[in-house]
């Protein structure tokens, strides 16, 4: 039986006076990389916000990892750990790949950074990938693809079982999008769930294992 990781159920969520999502559902399990297609971009953000952000709905209920965070009837105003890859960077410019991926991550608790120390503990995981970016290179040096793979790192890292990824190919493409696409069948071998949004089926077709199509608002 497949674990369900995020749920959408029934949500209806006006802002400003329009109801960016309607009647809106939507399921993604354990080790799935999900597909959508934008029709409309009319409540895109929205549902990026709601999926972070546990925001008052009109009405409806959203679960993530088997646990109801939000609901029409209460809203704990509490943030989800779902990462989100998008066009804009996320990661401190002027700080190395290291520091990114391990100092800044919630629960961090050493005083004094080992430089060495986070260089030896990522050294795993870019071998499990298959890349090679450097612990000590400065994020502002990074190439499109790497940053990406840097943020998906350090989602991993934190432990979001689910991460979204926006209009990627819109970043990086060619040989180094196929790469990127064996990382995440990696990670979701490993029980990692995906959000892929993408304007092109060619992309949906050849990452997800099955798709949605998203307009004004609603599935």
């Amino acid at each position: 039986m497949r674990q369900e990781v995020f749920r959408m159920e029934r949500v209806t969520y006006p802002d400003k006076g329009s109801k960016q999502l309607e009647d809106f559902n939507l399921q993604i399990y354990r080790g799935e990389i999900m597909g959508m297609v934008p029709i409309s971009a009319h409540g895109l953000q929205a549902l990026l916000q709601l999926m972070q952000a546990n925001m008052p709905l009109y009405d409806g209920h959203v679960y993530y990892c088997g646990e109801r965070v939000n609901s029409w009837k209460s809203t704990r105003r509490s943030v989800n750990r779902i990462g989100v890859i998008d066009a804009h960077s996320r990661l401190v410019e002027h700080m190395t790949v290291s520091d990114n991926i391990f100092v800044l991550r919630q629960g961090f608790r050493q005083n004094i950074i080992h430089n060495r120390l986070l260089q030896r503990q990522l050294a795993p995981f870019m071998e499990d990938i298959g890349v090679h970016i450097p612990a000590d290179a400065y994020v502002d040096k990074l190439s499109a693809f790497e940053r990406v793979t840097v943020e998906l790192l350090r989602a991993v890292v934190a432990g979001y079982r689910l991460i979204v990824l926006h209009e990627i190919g819109t970043v990086i493409n060619g040989s180094e999008l196929g790469k990127l696409y064996e990382i995440m069948h990696h990670y979701a071998g490993q029980g990692f769930s995906f959000l892929y949004i993408s304007l092109h089926l060619e992309e949906i077709m050849e990452v997800c294992d099955r798709a949605a199509l998203f307009s004004n608002g609603r599935i």
